[in-house]
């Protein structure tokens, strides 16, 4: 399914947790949003996550055996389902089609269009991207000697203009 979509598809990855990846996402996506762009994140929630509260509807309709729940309100929906398996970035990435960048977050081996979030004392000893020749920035709080771009850590105008660049959009 990759195609010319896929450039409009970004992966924030790093060694470990703490990187600093869901800040400067948070700060992307505040910047891309006010540009007129739509964006959607999709996060890898490792170690799970519960979105109903016991006691609702939706939560009542999973305990008494509903594979599927949707929510729908009057601005916005979610869907809870139970899975079987790990569905593919792909499908993940149906699920957003309507939008003009897809940010993933957390999928360090299977994402694409990789964007390394390195910050020192919490990533380890050298960037990711030193010895992987996939990814296509570095945003770190350190200068490292890169043959991709490299941005500091709070230039998340600078990942903006980036990404717009990369996924062939014009800036808004």
């Amino acid at each position: 399914m990759r195609n010319e979509k896929s450039m409009r598809i970004f992966s924030f990855v790093a060694a470990s947790s703490n990187s600093g990846k869901t800040t400067l996402i948070e700060k992307v996506v505040k910047i891309l949003t006010a540009r007129g762009l739509r964006v959607a994140v999709i996060k890898h929630a490792s170690k799970g996550f519960d979105l109903d509260q016991p006691g609702k509807d939706s939560w009542r309709f999973q305990q008494a055996g509903a594979h599927t729940v949707i929510l729908l309100g009057p601005d916005r929906m979610a869907l809870i389902k139970k899975l079987d398996e790990t569905p593919s970035l792909d499908d993940l990435d149906l699920l957003a089609a309507d939008v003009d960048i897809v940010i993933h977050e957390g999928f360090k081996k299977a994402g694409t269009n990789r964007i390394e979030v390195f910050r020192r004392g919490a990533s380890g000893d050298r960037p990711l991207c030193l010895d992987d020749v996939s990814c296509l920035a570095l945003v770190s709080d350190q200068p490292f000697s890169v043959a991709i771009p490299r941005f500091d850590l709070n230039d998340a105008e600078g990942v903006a203009d980036f990404i717009v660049q990369k996924a062939g959009l014009s800036r808004r």
